[in-house]
């Protein structure tokens, strides 16, 4: 009878630890899913500001629209 008495306490311990390292796992993974969001943002963010800088490059060039779209797609005017 001891035996099952130790046997119980062990399983008991395991259960502790198992409850705790799910909470463990759920921060982690609540602190991935911040992480990949602040990256995407910030790679939107990046985006952006590329755009920009590609469109006010276009805008104040001196070359034409078909031009600059020949010379982007690689095409010889």
């Amino acid at each position: 009878m001891a035996r099952k008495y130790k046997s119980r306490v062990n399983v008991d311990k395991l259960d502790a630890k198992i409850e705790l390292q799910k909470e463990a796992l759920e921060k982690a993974k609540a602190k991935y899913e911040a992480e990949k969001d602040a990256l995407a943002e910030l790679i939107k963010m990046r985006n952006e500001i590329r755009k920009e800088e590609l469109m006010n490059a276009v805008i104040n060039s001196e070359r034409s629209y078909e031009e600059i779209l020949a010379f982007v797609q690689g095409k010889e005017v």
